[in-house]
């Protein structure tokens, strides 16, 4: 079982743009790209199936199929010649569309280490994109053309591990100009005998395409991985595998190949996803010079020298690649029978972030048993910009890449063209899995990229820092990873203050560095001045201030840039509603008051009221809140004035004389408005204590005045009860304004970001009596329960 090659599987053509405006015209120039008017491409040898002759069923079967992808932005006239074999044509290519175009069987390279005129030349008198398709049955893979606009003079190959004597690591070489030199150094035995590390020079005319296959040895993985291939002029270099396992041993095979991006068009920042559909995925990394450090996320995994590769069998999750010299990076998806049961393998080379385009032109494969995506890597803050189709992707579907500033998609999309923007540069890699009649299939491919050729900047930024919570602590990101930066060297802490800090141990050119902080005194703000300081020099100082935060009611941290940083709480406002139930204790001396007499005195006596209130609050720091109250509320109680004289009745029902004595008694009925001031400190985080002064002013004069007999207990009036009005309903001397101080503790809980309850109870003093004329102390102990809101 090889994989189900599917003939039109290329129409996962995909043409990048380079942002330019899709408009039937000759394109301005732009930025090296993927696109161009001059292509040297060539077939590489897949599998081991036979080209010519043989009419069986099982030879039409394993029939050879090569085509080329041919899409434009704009209406183009392409030439199309292969000289060995006689082959010549011409095509139109009509705008935004796409043109298959069938190969004769024996453009396939054939011959090791000599020189052929199997070279595919393609030239369009406009900018074009082109893509290949190498199919037989159950062994198919693709590659993206790269015009000679973006050729380079030096190249390390991709290949795989050694799977069979005749499926082996391989390479091509395509020479754009005659009296082409190239100097080639195989990482391993190649098939006519030449060893390791030692170089050979090959002299190429234009046209001529030179392959190199590994050897087959027992012992070893018999790989080109790494080679290097150095000219004199402009080359096209092909590299993968005419059929491998990936990982080994893990069935079934498929034929491997891309076109390599020069060195120069490397990178040290990549970004690789996971495959839709897939659980893991095999990556290698490959170095061009001595001593480049890679690093995995955070963590540094190896040190190549050139030609060297690091390779991860099973990875299971997204990663960040980042080295401080450039590197190559490559994905393979994994056999069928890896454990998920789809697809096969396939390689895509994956684009570093300095080579992003902010646009893009993709096609899926003709409609059939396919599932298809793309993987979108793009900054974190920019994903709401971008755009599948003239919509707006999901920002939920993304997710952030570890601990990086970019995010990742998986999109699933429908089979036919379409065209993805943003705003700023983004990566893409179309990719799919066939099922049913097309199972054991894949297809993948980078979507494009710009080919800088990048000279070395010196690296004069310091590293940025982002920060967010943890639990109850907090991470402080440094970063150190745009195009030019060299990586962290070192986090150090410069002062603090209730703030301790965890620094992990720091691989110098890490990407990004983590530090903990957290609080090392519970319910007390804290400061932090935290120095990143980079490879070539650069440091930044950044200020962690650990504050309460008025409007949650809970400690938070803020992160500024910069050595001076004030940690200063800000004020906030808050309104809140309440009600009251209070229980009030009079004590008093008298005998008559604003137009009442009595023989008796009043004394002391206690009773229950109520009411409510609205308060106005402003915290002015952390712990302590200043709040005004607005309140109106009943005076519970009714204050007792027993006649001084008794006297003697007969009682009927007993036959007895017994005492008899009235009263007279007073309940208030005008309500209270109060009006008053407070503070609430908080020692504790939900709990307070307060304290406060308050005016309150009778609402009227009103006064229920009545005669009750106190003895006989059992004895009413003629009209019924044991009390009858005494006529009065007034008592002037209600009028005075009180002043009253007022203290407790009180418990509040945030139930929302902006609302809080709280629950209270005070102790409330009369300084003055609540008469004009006499001397009535009142106090109260009340309980409040009410609803706050931070504004």
């Amino acid at each position: 079982m090889y994989r189900i090659g599917m003939l039109s599987l290329l129409a996962t053509l995909l043409l990048s743009t380079g942002g330019v405006d899709l408009v039937a015209q000759e394109a301005p120039y732009i930025t090296k790209n993927s696109e161009g008017k001059e292509f040297w491409l060539c077939f590489m040898k897949n599998f081991r199936g036979i080209e010519e002759g043989g009419q069986s069923r099982q030879n039409r079967q394993k029939a050879l199929r090569l085509q080329l992808f041919i899409t434009s932005s704009y209406d183009a006239r392409v030439d199309i010649e292969i000289e060995e074999i006689g082959y010549t044509n011409t095509i139109d290519v009509r705008a935004n569309t796409v043109v298959n175009i069938q190969v004769p069987q024996r453009a396939q390279v054939r011959a090791a280490e000599t020189a052929e005129r199997l070279a595919v030349h393609i030239v369009a008198d406009t900018s074009i994109s082109v893509y290949g398709l190498n199919s037989r049955f159950q062994t198919t893979d693709t590659f993206m053309g790269l015009p000679v606009s973006v050729l380079g003079k030096e190249y390390r190959a991709v290949g795989y591990t050694k799977l069979a004597s005749d499926l082996l690591s391989e390479m091509s070489i395509v020479a754009t100009e005659d009296s082409t030199e190239i100097v080639i150094t195989p990482t391993t035995a190649t098939s006519t005998g030449r060893p390791a590390g030692q170089p050979f020079t090959v002299n190429l005319r234009r046209g001529d395409v030179y392959s190199v296959k590994a050897q087959w040895q027992s012992i070893g993985p018999c790989d080109l991985t790494g080679t290097r291939v150095v000219s004199n002029k402009k080359i096209a270099v092909f590299s993968g595998h005419n059929c491998a396992y990936v990982p080994p041993k893990i069935e079934a095979c498929n034929h491997l190949v891309e076109q390599l991006p020069p060195v120069s068009a490397w990178g040290k920042h990549y970004y690789i996803g996971n495959l839709k559909e897939r659980s893991k995925y095999t990556m290698r990394v490959i170095a061009a010079e001595a001593k480049t450090r890679v690093f995995r996320n955070s963590r540094l995994v190896a040190v190549l020298n050139a030609g060297e590769h690091h390779e991860e069998l099973n990875v299971p999750e997204h990663l960040q690649i980042t080295a401080d010299k450039p590197v190559l990076v490559a994905q393979f998806a994994q056999g069928f029978k890896n454990g998920d049961s789809v697809g096969d393998p396939m390689m895509i080379l994956i684009s570093p972030t300095q080579q992003f385009l902010n646009e893009y032109r993709f096609a899926t494969p003709i409609n059939g048993d396919w599932h298809h995506y793309v993987n979108v890597v793009a900054p974190t803050a920019t994903i709401r910009e971008i755009r599948l189709n003239g919509r707006k992707l999901d920002s939920a579907i993304f997710q952030t890449l570890g601990e990086s500033r970019y995010s990742i998609a998986q999109v699933a999309i429908p089979f036919g063209t379409h065209v993805i923007r943003s705003n700023e540069p983004f990566g893409l890699y179309s990719y799919g899995f066939g099922y049913k009649s097309d199972a054991y299939d894949a297809y993948g491919n980078m979507a494009g990229q710009s080919f800088f050729e990048l000279a070395e900047i010196h690296d004069s930024l310091p590293p940025l820092a982002d920060g967010k919570p943890k639990r109850d602590a907090y991470a402080v990101t440094f970063r150190d990873d745009r195009v030019f930066d060299k990586g962290i060297a070192s986090i150090e802490v410069v002062s603090s203050e209730h703030l301790a800090s965890v620094i992990p141990l720091i691989e110098a050119g890490a990407p990004q560095i983590t530090v903990g902080v957290e609080p090392t005194l519970s319910g007390s703000g804290g400061r932090i001045v935290l120095r990143a300081t980079d490879i070539s020099g650069n440091a930044s100082e950044f200020t962690v201030c650990y504050l309460f935060d008025t409007r949650s009611e809970q400690y938070t941290y803020v992160l500024t840039e910069g050595l001076n940083a004030e940690c200063l709480v800000e004020d906030s406002w808050m309104v809140g509603a309440y009600g009251m139930l209070a229980h009030s204790f009079h004590s008093a001396d008298f005998s008559s008051t604003g137009g009442i007499e009595t023989t008796g005195t009043f004394g002391e006596s206690e009773g229950f009221g109520g009411g409510f209130g609205v308060l106005l609050g402003r915290r002015l720091s952390a712990s302590v809140i200043a709040n005004a109250r607005l309140s109106v509320s009943t005076m519970g109680g009714t204050p007792t004035s027993p006649d001084s004289s008794s006297s003697t009745v007969f009682d009927t029902a007993s036959g007895t004389f017994v005492p008899y004595q009235e009263a007279t008694t007073m309940s208030v009925n005008a309500p209270y408005l109060r009006l008053g001031a407070s503070i609430q400190w908080f020692p504790q985080r939900f709990f307070y204590l307060t304290g406060g002064a308050q005016v309150s002013v009778p609402v009227g004069s009103s006064a229920d005045v009545n005669r009750q007999l106190l003895r006989p207990s059992n004895w009413e009036y003629t009209s019924g009860g044991s009390s009858k009005p005494s006529g009065i309903t007034e008592v002037s001397s209600l009028s005075t304004v009180g002043f009253e101080v007022l203290g407790g503790l009180g418990f509040s809980y945030p139930v929302s970001f902006h609302a809080s309850i709280f629950l209270e109870a005070l102790y409330t003093l009369r300084l003055n009596s609540v008469v004009s004329d006499q001397n009535w102390g009142l106090g109260t102990l009340g309980t409040n329960f009410g609803v706050l809101w931070r504004l």
